[in-house]
């Protein structure tokens, strides 16, 4: 029981303490993965506390050492956000770690060293299976599956972040007294070896260096695919507690099910099919070329399991002898920590681009070198099929950066490369030639993306690129476009995709005719266009990326050629709006996003009453909900309802656009809105279905469209 709590509030608190902290750093994905290595670093801590107490100590004293380090978390509780939780605009990601320790970094502690030394203190206790306590891992396990997936399918629709924070604080209570209780009671049985007994032992049956390696590489490629993965979903569909939770189930079901009585090794085949999975969601998704979302969740979650059975079955099948047992986890940890760095820290500092993925794919292959017993190589035909790979991506790298074909194309042709080089894999069974392979195609493909870019740039909010194309050029935020603008002199002033002439948005200024416009979010900057309409324009922008880009006339220059007075303000859009005079904006625009959604912290009914106290009396907002994974207009139905006001939406593209997008006009009565009402295409928003969001609660499963 005590290891059960103590693995489900492990990992209940992970995703409660990252959603905390959401708002506090601008609604960034990368919250997540920095939140990811946090926890992996305390975990490695955790596991270090107890394989030294454990050595050093002995079965008498290192019990009693734990009940005093019981104690230390009871200062942390209950665990609450930092009053200082706004981050440094120079180091974000340091600024996350410090307000994480902070806030739950002593309970975590403690309930990281759980599992290895309640295991080690069964072990001595000499019950049964005290020669082999690793059963109590797989329970460990299952106590945070359930735990993990109690969070987005329970507790967050349920509770509000106050109440969880209670609850999660008084369950610890509980799991402490649990603890200590086991820690009173233990007693070493007689055959339990002296510690000066202990240490020779240990000297005797220290595992070899080699070993240690494989236990490191067996941990890490797991890890780093459940953390990449998880980036790459969050990146293009929304930084939310349930897209964090799925990967890293489908991880710990592995372990669970790898460290079960009668788990086995998983056939090779299966290993490529998650391979396989991998590429063909992941890449191609990364492209824009996936349109429906719940697929390739499915993919990248199966395909993390796959490769997290395949290697974690090995992993039990290469577990040491108990007095090993601390040393095992301990290089586990570090296995576990290897991926968190490589996501949480190199991979944000290095790449341009969310390609720890893809490179995490490539080192699969080497674990089947590991997994099948044995594979007959043709070096020959394997070394062919790498030189053919590597001349076709070469190729196709040097006519996308030549602007011969679009980026996308050269993408395919690599990608079309790489299935081709695992199909021959599939045949002549070569695992250390494929790793090559996947190894120059997941280089490949991400050179082959940027070389057909302007500017490529990755931040703590995000990753950029400006895309050209003939006449144009396009602003991405991961695989979403965040606005366009014509290249000509004739044409570059005219707004395009969602703000285009004739569109939802163009409607809306037409009818409103506003003289003090506020933009939470910039993106190209194309609502500037419109400068000569409205005289006075201030965006608010939290990455000052992005306002950079804007601003450079060698990508866009919508800035730069508006008549009127236009200005941006970097910073949360909601804080800074805070900030600003009262009743200062006749039309206050809601345009930020995060790839392809829109930040809870921005929509929540306290957030709405601060953007209703700084427009006039008969100003207006106007909501920006495009999506294609959830649907917000019951989220601003509830807001129009509890502000008294009334609200109109309209959902289309303007003549001649392909990109489709959905305004919501909210006004305190139909004379603010100028008319919209009547206006083409415009209705009443439906007040049917609700949904209301506050910065204490919200669920994005209810608006999942």
């Amino acid at each position: 029981m005590t290891v059960f709590l103590g693995a489900a509030l492990l990992f209940m608190v992970q995703p409660m303490a990252a959603k905390l902290t959401l708002p506090s750093f601008g609604g960034s994905a990368t919250v997540w993965s920095t939140s990811s290595l946090f926890f992996q670093l305390l975990l490695l801590l955790g596991y270090v506390y107890a394989h030294v107490t454990t050595h050093w100590l002995g079965a008498r004293w290192q019990p009693r050492l734990h009940v005093l380090v019981l104690l230390l978390p009871l200062v942390a509780l209950p665990i609450a956000l930092p009053i200082d939780a706004a981050p440094g605009a120079s180091s974000p990601i340091l600024w996350l770690l410090r307000v994480l320790t902070l806030m739950v970094g002593l309970p975590f502690l403690v309930l990281s060293a759980t599992g290895p030394l309640m295991q080690r203190w069964y072990a001595w206790s000499g019950g049964p299976r005290a020669d082999d306590p690793y059963f109590l891992f797989a329970a460990s396990n299952l106590g945070s599956f359930i735990g993990l997936l109690a969070y987005p399918f329970f507790i967050e629709p349920t509770l509000p972040l106050s109440q969880q924070r209670m609850a999660w604080s008084g369950a610890f209570v509980l799991f402490l007294a649990f603890m200590a209780t086991c820690a009173a009671v233990m007693r070493p049985s007689k055959s339990t070896a002296p510690v000066h007994q202990e240490a020779h032992s240990r000297a005797a049956t220290r595992p070899h260096a080699k070993t240690l390696l494989l236990w490191t590489f067996l941990a890490f490629v797991p890890s780093s695919m459940m953390i990449a993965s998880t980036a790459h979903l969050t990146t293009d569909v929304a930084p939310i507690p349930l897209l964090w939770v799925l990967p890293l189930a489908a991880y710990l079901l592995s372990f669970v099910a790898a460290f079960a009585r009668r788990s086995r090794l998983l056939p090779v085949g299966w290993i490529w099919a998650g391979v396989v999975v991998a590429i063909a969601t992941g890449v191609f998704s990364s492209f824009g070329l996936v349109l429906s979302v719940v697929p390739v969740v499915i993919a990248i979650v199966v395909s993390v399991g796959l490769v997290g059975y395949a290697a974690h079955v090995r992993l039990a099948v290469l577990r040491p002898p108990a007095e090993q047992l601390t040393t095992y986890y301990l290089t586990i940890s570090v296995g576990g920590a290897l991926g968190g760095l490589l996501n949480g820290i190199v991979a944000p500092l290095t790449f341009n681009g969310v390609w720890e993925y893809l490179l995490t794919i490539a080192l699969i292959p080497l674990l089947a070198v590991n997994l099948a017993s044995k594979w007959s190589p043709t070096k020959a035909d394997a070394l062919r099929a790498v030189a053919g790979v590597l001349a076709i991506s070469v190729v196709a790298v040097a006519v996308a950066a030549l602007r011969l074909v679009s980026t996308d194309l050269a993408a395919l042709v690599i990608l079309s490369a790489f299935a081709l080089a695992t199909v021959g894999w599939l045949t002549l069974r070569t695992p250390v030639h494929l790793f090559v392979a996947l190894l120059v195609a997941a280089v490949a493909v991400p050179v082959a993306q940027a070389s057909g870019a302007l500017v490529t740039e990755r931040t703590f909010y995000g990753s950029y690129r400006v895309l050209e194309s003939p006449g144009l050029h396009r602003f991405a935020h991961g695989t979403t476009i965040h606005g366009t603008q014509h290249t000509s002199e004739a044409d570059r002033r005219t707004p395009t995709t969602y703000y285009a002439p004739g569109g939802p948005f163009s409607d809306i200024l037409t009818y409103v005719k506003p003289q003090q416009m506020g933009v939470i979010g910039l993106g190209a900057g194309a609502i500037a266009a419109y400068s000569p309409q409205v005289p006075h324009i201030r965006f608010y922008e939290i990455d000052p990326i992005i306002a950079e880009i804007a601003a450079d006339t060698r990508y866009f220059t919508y800035l730069h050629d508006a008549p009127g007075e236009v200005d941006v303000v970097v910073g949360d859009g909601r804080l800074m709006v805070a900030q600003e005079p009262e009743e200062r904006f006749d039309l206050l625009v809601l345009d930020a996003f995060n790839s392809d959604s829109v930040p809870v912290h921005l929509l929540t009914s306290e957030a709405m009453r601060v953007y209703a106290s700084h427009v006039t009396a008969d100003g207006a907002i106007a909501m920006h909900l495009s999506s294609r994974v959830f649907d917000l207009a019951p989220v601003a139905a509830a807001a129009a309802e509890e502000l008294g006001w009334h609200a109109w939406i309209r959902e289309g593209a303007a003549p001649g656009e392909e990109q489709s997008s959905r305004w919501v006009l909210l006004a305190p009565n139909a004379a603010a809105a100028g008319g919209l009402d009547s206006a083409t295409g415009w209705q009443p928003l439906s007040m049917d279905r609700q949904v209301t969001w506050t910065d204490d609660y919200s669920s994005v499963i209810s608006v999942i469209d």
